[in-house]
């Protein structure tokens, strides 16, 4: 009620020829404005980078009535913009994978060996378990997304599955692995922000994911029995034989990428040379021609429509990239304006109200989900809630090893759960699935942070400060 107080005296300021708006009301309606616009483009499915084009005008105009130059303004939009570039660049080269493991036969194949291999009763458990394994060993989840993933959701195509239970099967399993991997990115960052090591924190957080893992892998068996694979009377192994030159060099893109990425060097390399592996073989054994090639490169790649894999083994491009491209451009942008002008000091005054550690990690998640829905990141989201909470934690003398695991059950499980942050976005564009439907079904995702509050509810005493 005090808030919609506070809202209506200024109105009521307005009205009388008065422009006194509180300091800090304006910027909290900007920012669910901005908020009320993402989730209307979600709803109505508008791509999310036209919406962030949108929240960065609104949030610019509300800066600029409070005294920021546009000038100032956009350099420090850019300030945060230009850090995006070499994520763009990633993007850029999944789209180009995607499509030459397509034109290779590459994914083909996996599914052909996939189908031999993988029990059709507990596929979704596989397709969870499966991408947990890569992601773990790959240290990314959206480059298990673009590989493994796709291959898996093409299956649950061709078997007749609900894909929003499988694309958030494969969303799970990628960001277990993206959470417990020792080479995954993020795992770096919330260690170096709460001063810890990666190879400690690993044990710690396996031991503390360990039940959302077995209770995920249980819903996932339970589903794969009420929808298991359906390749009766299927000739689809026979067909893609028939379709595409299969042999044992379709494994090179995929021993590039295995063998590369656990490697200290940038994923940009092991995804632009497993590309274009794939494209060397396109053209050697599946006989596309180098303009069939620059086609797939740009549009994606199709069969003809009469052929009967085309509704199946289809995607990629850099034009499916490009606006996951635009929506972190943008998003880097907000956050960099955002931080610049100080828009998150005065939410630290709220974490006063903290009395408990149950407390504290409901503030971070709260703060986590706000800024992953404003920046649209899961890095965004994680620097953004560390800046605002790194004294509420030192005040209260929460240990460091504390500290990370509140981040990890945070912002790092909580982004891929917002259809509009670009680590579920990059991969539902990926797999070509609906932008929200996987949500429900992505279970360790919203198992982890759920599990750890009800564990430290259990535990709770005030913080003595």
């Amino acid at each position: 009620m005090k808030w919609l107080q506070l809202i209506l005296n200024a109105f009521l300021k307005y009205q009388q020829g008065r422009s006194m708006m509180p300091k800090n009301t304006e910027p909290l309606i900007g920012l669910l404005l901005s908020i009320l616009v993402i989730i209307i483009a979600v709803a109505n499915s508008i791509a999310i980078g036209y919406a962030l084009i949108v929240v960065w005008c609104i949030m610019a105009y509300v800066f600029y009535r409070k005294g920021y130059q546009p000038k100032e303004l956009l350099n420090l939009s850019w300030t945060g913009a230009k850090t995006s570039i070499v994520v763009m660049q990633i993007f850029l080269l999944i789209g180009w994978l995607i499509a030459m493991w397509q034109a290779a036969g590459v994914i083909p194949m996996i599914i052909a060996t996939g189908i031999d291999l993988i029990d059709p009763s507990i596929f979704i458990a596989c397709a969870f378990l499966l991408t947990a394994l890569v992601s773990m060993l790959l240290g990314t989840a959206l480059g298990t997304v673009g590989t493994i993933g796709i291959v898996l959701i093409t299956m649950a195509r061709a078997g007749n599955i609900p894909e929003n239970i499988v694309a958030g099967a494969i969303i799970a399993g990628a960001y277990f692995g993206d959470r417990n991997g020792s080479l995954s990115s993020s795992a770096s960052l919330v260690a170096a922000l709460t001063h810890t090591k990666v190879s400690t924190n690993i044990p710690i957080m396996f031991k503390d994911g360990l039940p959302a893992l077995v209770i995920s892998t249980v819903l996932y068996l339970i589903l794969s029995q009420w929808f298991p694979l359906n390749y009766a009377n299927s000739l689809l192994s026979d067909t893609i034989h028939f379709v595409f030159n299969i042999d044992w060099t379709l494994w090179i893109p995929v021993i590039i990428v295995i063998g590369l990425l656990p490697l200290k060097v940038s994923i940009r390399w092991p995804i632009g040379l497993s590309a274009l592996a794939a494209a060397i073989l396109a053209y050697t054994n599946q006989g596309a021609t180098l303009s069939d090639l620059g086609w797939y490169t740009l549009t994606g790649f199709e069969l003809p429509h009469y052929n009967p894999l085309a509704d199946i083994i289809h995607g990629g491009g850099l034009q499916t990239m490009f606006i996951p491209t635009l929506s972190i451009f943008m998003a880097t942008a907000i956050s960099g304006m955002l931080e610049g002008v100080g828009f998150w000091n005065d939410i630290r005054q709220l974490l006063e109200r903290a009395k408990t550690r149950s407390d504290v990690f409901a503030a971070n998640v709260g703060l986590a989900f706000l800024t992953g829905a404003v920046g649209c990141s899961q890095a965004i989201a994680v620097v953004m809630t560390h800046s605002i909470m790194r004294i509420t934690y030192a005040q209260r003398g929460i240990q460091d090893e504390d500290v990370m695991l509140d981040f990890e059950n945070s912002g790092i499980v909580i982004a891929p759960l917002q259809p509009w942050n670009i680590a579920a976005y990059v991969p539902v564009v990926m797999m070509g699935t609906s932008t929200a439907g996987y949500v429900p079904f992505a279970f360790f995702l919203y198992l982890v942070p759920l599990l750890y509050w009800l564990r430290l509810r259990n535990q709770d005493q005030p913080i003595i400060r």
